[in-house]
């Protein structure tokens, strides 16, 4: 079920939206009712819900503060705003979000049942594609070509090459994974289908080689050069593919960013396995190298307002959705919790070797709210930032 909460300082509003909408009825789940943005905060981050419906003037933090801070650790979340009266300065605050809407008290029961279900559509639509580009290498799923991946190409029949007419008996091979960055205007399947068809474009235009997306949308390749046994020929029409890949990416993705991991050359099929577990450590080593200099960029710009996971993600030229998956998996803490924690360091270094206010300390660790670096402090060390000045001024 599609999990909702309700964010409101009136009391009588939250106990009223209980019982406004059959919520179960519609296939929704009303999870959680909070009474400040705080509040919501860390049943958010603790809880994943899908959408949040939310007054916008709530004292302390408004609802629009929270939507942005909400938005860094779940960039999937959808928003409804709701306020007692029309502003133009919040509509103009509420599009800068990508709000689904922004609905006026008292609520019509009817209006917000047809804004939660277009917020439910958008969410699950960007959610399926969110699965699509998570998918981790080689995670191939159809066909022949998925059960021998599976099997790391250890059990290898003469219908493999029958069927792909491959033939490496007067020549060289080698494996390739493919990576485009393509533009995210675009969606994932329309860019899906133009590479679905180059690849068998590519298949037909060069006989004996092989070329399959990947359901995470890289290309996955079995290059043959049939006519030479020399390396710096293969090479060298290698090269001139790597000019047509970025060419296709060019016209068709808006994007010219193609990375290439090739395996071991092949001198015969026998040398398929070690040419392809040499890609994978290639691309392996590859993410770990952009994880490493995404943590050191954090602790470069952690001072810096504006940096949210997706600013990172489009920093490094990634999917912002595989990135903090890859980065939980590698640092085994979460990228929003990594970026918290190292604004919360140099918070406490600050507050201990300076005499900085409190709101000079917040912008210097990238705290556009001083009210919630504040109550974020007191959160991640148990006491006030005046606490841990005395204590640590004393010690």
């Amino acid at each position: 079920m599609t999990k909702i909460v309700f964010v409101d300082d009136d009391a009588i509003i939250r106990r009223g939206i209980t019982t406004k909408i059959d919520w179960k009825e519609n296939g929704w789940d009303l999870i959680y009712t909070a009474r400040d943005a705080m509040e919501a905060l860390d049943f958010i981050k603790e809880n994943m819900p899908d959408i949040i419906i939310t007054d916008i003037k709530m004292p302390g933090m408004n609802g629009i503060e929270m939507a942005e801070i909400a938005r860094d650790y779940y960039p999937y979340l959808k928003f409804i705003f709701i306020s007692g009266y029309k502003e133009f300065e919040y509509a103009q605050q509420v599009l800068k979000l990508n709000a689904v809407d922004y609905l006026t008290k008292p609520l019509d029961k009817n209006e917000l049942i047809e804004v939660v279900k277009k917020a439910e559509n958008l969410y699950r639509q960007e959610r399926k594609t969110e699965h699509i580009l998570k998918e981790e290498y080689p995670q191939i799923k159809r066909n022949y070509i998925s059960k021998l991946m599976r099997e790391n190409f250890q059990h290898l029949d003469d219908d493999f090459f029958k069927i792909f007419d491959i033939n490496l008996s007067s020549g060289l091979g080698m494996v390739a994974f493919i990576n485009f960055h393509y533009n995210e205007m675009i969606p994932v399947d329309e860019a899906k289908e133009k590479i679905e068809k180059y690849c068998d474009f590519l298949t037909n235009a060069f006989k004996g080689s092989f070329f399959f997306c990947m359901d995470n949308l890289q290309i996955f390749m079995i290059y043959t050069e049939k006519e030479s046994k020399q390396v710096s020929i293969m090479y060298e029409n290698l090269g001139n593919m790597e000019f047509m890949f970025r060419q296709f990416a060019k016209g068709q993705l808006e994007s010219e960013s193609v990375e290439f991991f090739y395996g071991s050359v092949m001198h015969s099929f026998y040398e398929l396995y070690q040419s392809y577990q040499n890609a994978l450590q290639k691309i392996n080593s590859n993410v770990d190298d952009l994880l490493i200099a995404v943590r050191h960029y954090i602790e470069e710009h952690f001072g810096d307002e504006e940096l949210t996971l997706v600013q990172i993600a489009e920093h490094f030229g990634i999917n912002h959705c595989y990135l903090t998956s890859a980065f939980k998996k590698k640092f085994n803490i979460n990228l929003y919790d990594y970026i918290i924690k190292v604004r919360m360091e140099n918070a406490a270094r600050l507050i201990k070797n300076t005499d900085l206010k409190n709101y000079k300390i917040a912008e210097a660790t990238g705290y556009k709210n001083p009210q919630y670096f504040s109550l974020s402090f007191k959160k991640y060390y148990n006491c006030t930032v005046t606490q841990y000045r005395t204590a640590h001024r004393n010690a």
